[in-house]
């Protein structure tokens, strides 16, 4: 389920949570969410209210793993509202902030609010749970060494090399 969230209120919220003793703030916020959003399989889309930075600094700010918008010239509240409005599907969505209007706007288009502070105790949850162990072998991502590669070659009979029409 696509989640939407409003960053600069998950932020506040991720504070507020935290203490000041973990100050939050753009880079770790994203980067946290792309944690999440790997682990969980979610297509996270964050706005930011204001204008974009640098690309440089953008891109450090930023996680590959999720998409990162900025507001521009109008607030990102509006943003938001505009994606409900504009997504033909928006009952999919799932729309992080504590908003009221946000939240309105979400349950008008029947997707599912979720305030800030409520989404970044789920995602602290989700995040220090133990990964899933992985269903496939380690070789499907590596590959099989070289002798292992030539051991199913000969087991399956393609050990013959057309080259020099020998065997190899």
């Amino acid at each position: 389920m696509p989640v939407i969230v409003d960053g600069n209120n998950l932020i506040f919220a991720a504070r507020d949570a935290e203490g000041s003793q973990h100050p939050i703030g753009r880079s770790l916020l994203c980067q946290a969410l792309g944690r999440w959003a790997s682990r969980c399989g979610e297509n996270v889309h964050v706005v930011f209210d204001g204008r974009a930075p640098r690309s440089d600094l953008a891109e450090q700010i930023g996680d590959a793993r999720i998409r990162v918008s900025y507001s521009g010239s109008e607030s990102a509240d509006a943003v938001l509202i505009g994606f409900l409005e504009q997504d033909s599907a928006a009952r999919r969505l799932r729309v992080v902030s504590s908003d009221r209007e946000i939240i309105r706007a979400a349950r008008r288009r029947r997707a599912r609010p979720v305030r800030s502070q409520d989404f970044w105790a789920e995602l602290q949850r989700d995040l220090s749970r133990p990964p899933p162990p992985r269903l496939e072998p380690p070789e499907k991502r590596r590959g099989l060494e070289p002798e292992q590669t030539e051991q199913w070659l000969r087991d399956f009979g393609f050990d013959d090399d057309p080259r020099d029409g020998t065997e190899a």
